[in-house]
Order: structure tokens, then C-alpha cells, then sequence
């Protein structure tokens, strides 16, 4: 049949890469961004600010089925044992 809407080129054929790869770091990515909040509350005071993202940042370690030893053993390895003592298991 033809094409009913009046377009020159087929749709399947235009725009190929639309859809884009998910990332597949997200587990990597959510561990880093905790370590990231544990290291500014010990640099600075524990502020509204920073609670409210750690409790996010728990929130995606939830969803993804993070336990706190991944995250303490990612701390060992990254050289960071004086902030696994904040962490609570």
C-alpha cells in the first residue's frame, strides 16, 4: 500500500539511533554518589542539605539492592576506612 500520511520516506528508515543505551553503571554510579555524601559530612558539619541527600542516595542503594558491605568494601578499596566507621550495618 502506499503511504497514507503523504511522507516521502518510510518511518523505520529515518532516525535509527533514537532509543540510546542505558547505562549500565548505575549500580557503580549509586555506591560512588554515597561515598560522595559520606566524604562531604566529614568535611563539612552534617547540614539539611546533606541529610536530605544521603537519604536519597539510601533510597537508591535500596533500589537497586545495594547492601552496606558492598558499599564498605568499595571504601576498602578506595582507600576510604576512615569513613566505613559512619557507615551503619
Amino acid at each position: 500500500m502506499w503511504d497514507t500520511n503523504g511522507r516521502k520516506i518510510k518511518r523505520f528508515l529515518v532516525g535509527l539511533n533514537w532509543k540510546k543505551k542505558k547505562s549500565g553503571q548505575k549500580y557503580k554510579k549509586a555506591i560512588e554518589r554515597y561515598i560522595l555524601v559520606l566524604k562531604k559530612e566529614s568535611v563539612q558539619w552534617e547540614t539539611k542539605r546533606t541529610k536530605d541527600t544521603k537519604k536519597k542516595a539510601l533510597a537508591r542503594l535500596k533500589k537497586y539492592w545495594i547492601t552496606m558491605n558492598q558499599v564498605k568494601e568499595a571504601l576498602d578499596r578506595k582507600g576510604l576506612k576512615d569513613l566505613s566507621s559512619k557507615i551503619a550495618i
